[in-house]
């Protein structure tokens, strides 16, 4: 059964998603009480001028910011503005009233601040994209020119011939090694493509979670053991689950690779999958370098990548964009750099 993920939008959107205004947050709360103090402050200026109803247009100017930031926050500045009028200005005893012309003025200055509002959250996030968009192409031309740059130099060398016979097959390991981080590079580009136009498909099927999980491991061995890190494996049963078995091995490969990646030799990478009632939680611990406190909130944004990484660092973003396709969800742990990194991996299954 093959199943189209959704649009997740832009994936390099950090920048979009910084400006955006996010409607209804707290904070946008308190800036609609500050606005209606700052009104009651013009009004009673007003008052004491004797200006008649001008005075309550500050009340008006305050909602209608404050609708900028939501319709919630817009009406709670409706509701303050009341309160404030009611009770400062108007003696609530025998003069409080509500006029229906003040209720459909106060409705007209909402409605018109929330389609400005939202114009001006769609310009921003159209402008942070555009500027997005052309970092990531500079971030890309960067990140090429490394492997494309070794690959041109050593075959530019094998074809002049200049390169002692013995020297050749360390040639061919470097055009090979980068050749395969090329091929890595492109594939995580395509991935990160179609998530972001809701174009990459799950083939779900039913599959043994840790069957999965020790071929991942069977298959990290042999790079595990070349480094000289060792694997321990402790992988329980955890009942069936309906999953793309090519996805699912991508993300169990991903952050089995990186834990052997930033292990030093004579280091160790345990492997743990347990049961939780309907959950299999899958732990990758590692007595590696760590994650430093500053990119650990920030591990599976695009872009983030260890000291000495390679690639995009786009693998944990994609990791995570899967997993969430499948219902469940990846967390990352450290204790800082020098204290090893722990990743948890929590699907459904039954």
């Amino acid at each position: 059964m093959r199943r189209r993920a959704q649009p997740r939008g832009p994936i390099f959107g950090r920048a979009a998603r910084a400006v955006s205004l996010r409607a209804g947050g707290m904070w946008a709360y308190g800036i609609a009480v500050l606005l209606t103090l700052v009104a009651t402050g013009f009004t009673a200026v007003c008052h004491e001028l004797g200006l008649g109803d001008v005075e309550f247009a500050w009340f008006f100017v305050s909602i209608a910011l404050a609708s900028c930031y939501g319709a919630a926050p817009g009406v709670f500045a409706g509701v303050l503005a009341g309160f404030v009028t009611g009770f400062v200005f108007i003696p609530p005893l025998f003069d409080l009233q509500i006029e229906m012309d003040d209720v459909l003025r106060t409705l007209v200055y909402v409605m018109v601040s929330l389609v400005i509002g939202k114009l001006v959250r769609a310009r921003q996030r159209a402008e942070a994209e555009v500027k997005d968009r052309e970092g990531v192409l500079s971030y890309v031309a960067h990140e090429l020119r490394t492997p494309l740059g070794a690959i041109s130099s050593w075959a530019e060398l094998i074809r002049r011939g200049t390169i002692p016979p013995e020297r050749l097959p360390h040639a061919a390991e470097v055009i090979l090694r980068n050749g395969q981080l090329l091929a890595r590079i492109t594939q995580d580009l395509v991935d990160l493509s179609r998530m972001a136009l809701g174009s990459l498909s799950l083939r779900r099927e039913p599959l043994d979670p840790a069957q999965v999980v020790s071929d991942c491991v069977a298959g990290a061995r042999e790079s595990a053991l070349q480094k000289g890190v060792v694997i321990e494996e402790a992988v329980r049963p955890v009942g069936q689950m309906l999953a793309d078995r090519e996805r699912l091995s991508q993300v169990v490969g991903n952050v089995l690779n990186n834990a052997i990646r930033f292990t030093p030799a004579g280091g160790e990478v345990h492997v743990r999958l347990r049961g939780e009632g309907r959950r299999a939680v899958l732990t990758v611990t590692d007595t590696g370098g760590g994650i430093p406190p500053h990119l650990l909130p920030r591990i599976f944004e695009p872009g983030t990548r260890h000291a000495g990484s390679e690639g995009f660092g786009l693998g944990l973003t994609i990791a995570k964009d899967i997993v969430e396709h499948h219902g469940g969800t990846i967390s990352a742990h450290s204790e800082g750099e020098g204290l090893g990194a722990s990743f948890t991996i929590v699907l459904p299954v039954g």
